[in-house]
């Protein structure tokens, strides 16, 4: 199988799938923007815009520009992937950044599935939690502009998955059911309880 993960950092949410499909024998393909570090019998692309997004696009909008540009950067990769020969059974694309926007484009009929974190809201989830008087008007359009990104990726992908029911019910209703909640998991090897030696610690004397 032909597997390709596209994410803005390397390795991003994919560690260990991508390592567990290489040490299968699939053909895994990695394209990123940021980050370092080998996985091995993965091919890293690395990717980068060819300009940054203007000053003088309007603030709502620079966000945008900058995931257009590293979809275009994306997409060049992914054509002289093409070029190559080399053909996805399966995307994985980490959604919301800009380098899954025009995989759907690039590889036509292959399976896309992306990971969408978070749909932003102005009122009743972060970004006013701690004083709703600290989001403007100026602030609830900026984060309604900031979801586009995302819903193109939604629309272009064969479905998605996401965390926490919790972080589904953030979508539009008419997108939730093209989503599926797949929990990350949690690393037992590293949160664990603390071994006997740990738990004997002496207790902290704290000044006053």
């Amino acid at each position: 199988m032909r597997v390709l993960f596209v994410h803005r950092a390397f390795p991003g949410h994919y560690p260990h799938l991508a390592r567990a499909l290489a040490a299968a024998g699939d053909d895994v393909v990695f394209i990123h923007a940021e980050g370092e570090g080998e996985i091995p019998g993965v091919r890293r692309i690395a990717i980068q815009p060819k300009r940054a997004a203007h000053a003088t696009t309007h603030h709502y909008l620079q966000g945008f520009e900058t995931a257009v540009l590293l979809g275009q950067a994306a997409y060049r990769a992914a054509s002289q992937l093409s070029r190559e020969g080399f053909r996805p059974d399966l995307i994985c694309a980490h959604a919301g950044f800009g380098p899954g926007l025009f995989l759907a484009d690039a590889f036509p009929g292959v399976p896309l599935l992306g990971y969408f974190e978070w749909y932003y809201r102005a009122r009743g989830a972060d970004a006013d939690y701690l004083d709703p008087a600290d989001v403007t008007d100026d602030d609830a359009l900026r984060i309604r502009t900031r979801n586009a990104r995302l819903l193109m990726e939604l629309v272009a992908c064969t479905g998605g998955i996401v965390p926490t029911q919790f972080q589904r019910d953030q979508f539009p209703p008419e997108f939730q059911d093209k989503l599926t909640v797949l929990h990350d998991g949690v690393d037992t090897n590293y949160f664990r309880p603390a071994d006997a030696k740990t738990r004997a610690r002496p207790p902290v004397d704290l000044p006053a």
